[in-house]
């Protein structure tokens, strides 16, 4: 059963990078339908249960792009991973935030997201492409605060 919510969580991550929001959404749906019925834990190497497939609907909005940030919002406003979760899916969830938020016109929050992902796991933050990305958007529209987030680009390679 984990096995199978893993794969529906993957497959929502495709449909939603290839903008197929009908089928992400069926995905995320039989993941959600399928992970409430284990405790979240890793199966063959990968993590699922109810956290995850939270931590997957952020990653779905995003990839679906700025027609579903609220979305990915929304999931932020009333949920946070747990601490007993993977760093890494952790620091991924705030990453996504992160990205939601940038697109949302929420720059200072966005910033306090990345920050939040380098503390739980910050190897995973700076090899991530997308807060290279992201840190470099902040520090051209931040400029005024360039201090933490000279130094934040910095740590990342943003610059």
């Amino acid at each position: 059963m984990a096995a199978l919510g893993a794969l529906h969580m993957r497959a929502a991550v495709i449909a939603g990078r290839a903008r197929n929001a009908n089928a992400a959404n069926t995905h995320l749906a039989e993941a959600r339908r399928l992970g409430v019925q284990v405790r979240e834990a890793i199966y063959a190497g990968t993590a699922f249960g109810p956290s995850s497939v939270r931590i997957h609907e952020v990653s779905v909005a995003v990839s679906l792009g700025n027609d579903y940030v609220n979305r990915a919002l929304d999931v932020a406003r009333e949920w946070v991973p747990p601490p007993e979760l993977p760093a890494e899916r952790r620091s991924g969830f705030y990453i996504e935030l992160a990205r939601a938020q940038l697109w949302a016109g929420l720059p200072d929050d966005a910033f306090e997201s990345l920050k939040v992902a380098r503390r739980i796991a910050p190897q995973h933050t700076r090899d991530h492409r997308w807060v290279r990305e992201d840190a470099a958007t902040l520090r051209r529209l931040k400029r005024a605060d360039a201090e933490s987030l000279t130094s934040f680009a910095e740590w990342c390679n943003a610059t």
